[in-house]
């Protein structure tokens, strides 16, 4: 069933009837806007990037997304913005472009357009130019003509040319502006999405429905098709201001939170000081901001990042039907493969871990076929409260080594009251191989995914508690 949708597009306001689970790829091509191009249609290879802009809390935000995996409705009441809304005459090239002219950075050009808005982005985003590396906004987009050198000496020159760019954001947009990166109908984008007057509520097409659709980065990979026939609600967050937040010892994370709503949040990031040094392994760039909490839990996949992240905290998933609610631990979630305890109609609404009181390490550790940008072989999470030289509470997580997401609780079991050293983890580590049982495929024999485990345990400690352990001893 189509529904009335309305966005901004480029510098036109689009209202129309369309399917809601058509992907935002589709609607631009077939009006033409070709510039953005179909090439893996799995939010793989980032030819198809475009801009989406949306009011958070009365803020406008621009972010990058693989429009081959957006449905419509997501983008109900944002700003999408194609290659061709940035093009500020047919003489003239933007700085970006230039910048690639010059360096040879365009060969086939296919990919060129997801480069050049990925680019832009970084401008419209980067409050503090200086602390933030440009190459994290290209890290979604792959070019298979250049090998990469000219692009990185064009961004990097990019970034040397602009890095005084304000940190206030509307007088950036004006730097920006006036230095021609972008056109200067973004000085009146907020006041025409204001003007479109859309109620930003949760958009569902049915009251029992077959899917309920988050960011889509799943779904729209595995059943692209069906998605058009069936009945679907769609929960994508819209100005939704309790996305992490504490309450009564507890931090709450929304289900519909993307993994970069995650990231940047200044509780998480107090929470885990380090978080940043292991983000990049959360998919690309427009995938974060696009994948939300939910549909990766709800996915079960065995593999989950944010699952396997969440586990370790002992997490419990805060249910939601109708009035009623119940709290599930997330140890119990998963009941076999690609199967959790949630029923039909309930939504997951909360993903919540308790505050820690004491001192405390974390440590999140992954090996796929890619180091950055793939889908895990093996992955495993720690959470440790450890103190006198003892081991007062510890959690250990670990996917790709059971049918569902693993809480290795005999591990962290043993381990408990335990003091740090090279035989207590071997032991643990010969504990951990009695839990899993990995199955052989395409990523990784059953024998290669027990040792990445027993090695990936081993780097837990190692990377926390350095003066504890010689990794000659753990050999």
């Amino acid at each position: 069933m189509n529904q009335n949708i309305s966005f901004l597009l480029n510098n036109t306001a689009v209202n129309s009837d369309l399917n809601p689970a058509s992907v935002t790829l589709d609607f631009l091509r077939s009006n033409r806007l070709t510039g953005t191009k179909e090439g893996c249609k799995e939010g793989d290879c980032g030819a198809c990037t475009v801009i989406c802009g949306s009011l958070e809390n009365d803020k406008l935000i621009y972010r990058t997304v693989n429009s081959c995996l957006v449905p419509v409705m997501n983008i109900h009441g944002s700003h999408i913005v194609t290659i061709e809304g940035l093009n500020l005459n047919k003489s003239q090239l933007s700085p970006i472009q230039s910048s690639f002219k010059n360096e040879g950075a365009s060969q086939c050009g296919f990919c060129t357009p997801g480069f050049i808005v990925s680019l832009t982005a970084y401008f419209l985003n980067a409050d503090k130019l200086k602390s933030k590396n440009i190459m994290e906004y290209i890290d979604g987009n792959v070019c298979r003509c250049t090998g990469h050198s000219s692009i990185i000496r064009a961004a990097g020159n990019l970034k040397f040319e602009f890095e005084n760019a304000p940190d206030d954001f509307n007088k950036r947009l004006l730097y920006l502006v006036d230095k021609n990166i972008i056109p200067e109908y973004f000085l009146t984008v907020k006041e025409k999405l204001n003007d479109l007057h859309i109620e930003l509520t949760d958009n569902n097409t049915s009251d029992m429905p077959d899917y309920y659709v988050g960011g889509g980065t799943d779904l729209f990979v595995q059943k692209p098709d069906e998605m058009l026939s069936s009945s679907l609600s769609f929960i994508f967050k819209k100005n939704n201001p309790d996305i992490v937040f504490k309450d009564d010892g507890y931090c709450f994370v929304s289900a519909s939170a993307t993994v970069t709503d995650i990231l940047d949040s200044a509780l998480i990031k107090k929470i885990f000081p380090g978080i940043a040094e292991f983000s990049e392994l959360f998919g690309s760039t427009p995938i974060r901001n696009n994948a939300t909490l939910g549909g990766n839990i709800n996915n079960a996949s065995p593999i989950g990042d944010m699952t396997a992240f969440f586990l370790s905290l002992d997490s419990d998933v805060i249910l939601s039907e109708n009035a009623s609610e119940r709290t599930v631990s997330l140890k119990d979630y998963f009941v076999s493969y690609k199967k959790t305890v949630i029923s039909r109609g309930e939504v997951l609404k909360y993903v919540r871990f308790k505050l820690p009181q004491s001192k405390y390490f974390f440590n999140f550790e992954k090996v796929s076929k890619r180091t950055y940008l793939d889908i895990a072989t093996v992955n495993t999470a720690l959470y440790i409260e450890y103190e006198n030289d003892y081991i007062n509470k510890i959690n250990i997580s670990a996917g790709g080594v059971f049918e569902s997401p693993k809480f290795l609780s005999l591990t962290s079991e043993f381990l408990t009251g335990k003091k740090i050293n090279a035989i207590v983890l071997r032991e643990a580590v010969r504990i951990a191989g009695t839990e899993i049982s990995p199955i052989s495929d395409a990523r990784g024999s059953d024998r290669y995914k027990r040792l990445l485990l027993s090695r990936l345990i081993y780097a837990h400690f190692i990377k926390l508690f350095p003066e504890l352990i010689d990794i000659k001893e753990t050999l």
